[in-house]
């Protein structure tokens, strides 16, 4: 857009605030969203010419809409984040972001990982023993400073130190570091892969379905 294209939008933009119906002047509701609308079409339609698309009101006008339609439909998704139940402030999606930056992990790997786990339940408990939302089991909690497993910040700060460990012993190999978590690292040693068990090698490709191609390391 060059600078007499922007002098143009602005001039527009201006036209179109004069076009409003002043809301103390109103007198019928349904008659004011007609004129408040046809403004704002005619306005969508002068903008898409200001900016050189189409050569149909019409089309321009469909486009903006569709953008600012979609625009609406982002903002009402990035409002529903999941929440935690922890007791937490902020939703769990925060909590993972934040952990994602202390231990330099993908915070798309720490979610997959918790739906996996948990299903984002921090109360969950195994039959095992494991804890919350990271399903840890009380030797690790401990080990990594855990002291409420079922707390949410505390279990993601733990589970993702240990999945930054296990990330960091198979030199950032994920398949692997996955079935170290699910099945332990000397298991993986063992084998020198991904162990042999039927629960181990679903976990490990539930998980990898979740994230991209380029996270898979043979």
């Amino acid at each position: 857009m060059d600078v007499s294209q922007m002098l143009l939008l602005f001039q527009l933009q201006q036209m179109n605030t004069s076009w409003q119906t002043p809301k103390n002047d109103q007198t019928d509701s349904s008659a004011a969203g007609g004129t408040s609308t046809s403004s704002s079409q005619l306005f969508a339609a002068l903008f898409q010419a200001a900016l050189g698309g189409g050569t149909k009101v019409t089309q321009g006008i469909g486009e903006v809409n569709d953008l600012f339609a979609t625009e609406r439909v982002n903002g009402d998704q990035s409002a529903s984040a999941p929440q935690s139940n922890g007791g937490n402030v902020g939703s769990l999606e925060d909590i993972i972001y934040s952990m994602a930056q202390k231990y330099g992990v993908d915070p798309t790997l720490i979610q997959q990982v918790v739906k996996a786990e948990s299903s984002f339940n921090s109360k969950a408990t195994s039959q095992a023993g494991a804890m919350g939302l990271m399903q840890l089991m009380p030797g690790t909690a401990a080990s990594y400073g855990v002291d409420d497993a079922y707390d949410a910040k505390q279990n993601l700060d733990g589970g993702t130190h240990f999945l930054k460990d296990l990330l960091d012993r198979f030199q950032g190999n994920v398949p692997l570091s996955l079935a170290a978590y699910n099945a332990g690292p000397g298991a993986v040693e063992k084998y020198q892969g991904v162990p042999p068990y039927k629960e181990t090698q679903a976990y490990v490709q539930k998980i990898m379905a979740g994230l991209n191609p380029q996270d898979w390391k043979a």
